[in-house]
């Protein structure tokens, strides 16, 4: 039996310069193709969406049960502790390349909400999804006649 080489692969994903989850994983017989891919595209742009609804629910339920002090003391909501944008970066790398960037403006949702984001239920999956992307032979490469390889 021939030993398969594998290629490390990186999931980070950041608010500005601070790691809210960082974790490498290996891919045998990796596809280089699967950067350009519509799944991985697919794959990230639901990820990013499953992320937001999160973030979207905890703030519902973050304003309902605060209700009384928000509606007292507004500046509560307040999401300018940090002078300038605020973002949720979300990377996949090689080595020190970037394959692939998604970023959601954290500034969206209260500070309460935005700090105590949970992606550990989604990374097992996810990270799964990611080496199955990178490691097929057969990925869609082309959209409605755009060649996504370019």
């Amino acid at each position: 039996m021939k030993d398969q080489e594998s290629v490390k692969l990186e999931f980070l994903m950041m608010v500005n310069d601070n790691i809210i989850v960082q974790r490498f994983f290996n891919v045998r017989e990796f596809n280089n193709e699967g950067k350009n891919s519509l799944e991985l595209y697919e794959l990230l742009r639901e990820f990013k969406e499953d992320i937001q609804s999160q973030l979207s629910l905890k703030t519902v339920t973050y304003m309902t049960d605060n209700m009384y002090e928000i509606i007292n003391n507004p500046s509560i909501l307040d999401t300018s502790y940090i002078d300038g944008p605020e973002y949720f970066n979300i990377f996949i790398k090689q080595n020190d390349v970037t394959i692939c960037h998604r970023q959601v403006d954290a500034k969206v949702y209260p500070p309460k909400v935005r700090y105590t984001v949970d992606v550990r239920p989604h990374l097992k999956n996810l990270l799964m999804n990611l080496t199955d992307i990178f490691s097929s032979k057969n990925l869609t490469k082309k959209y409605m006649e755009v060649n996504l390889s370019v």
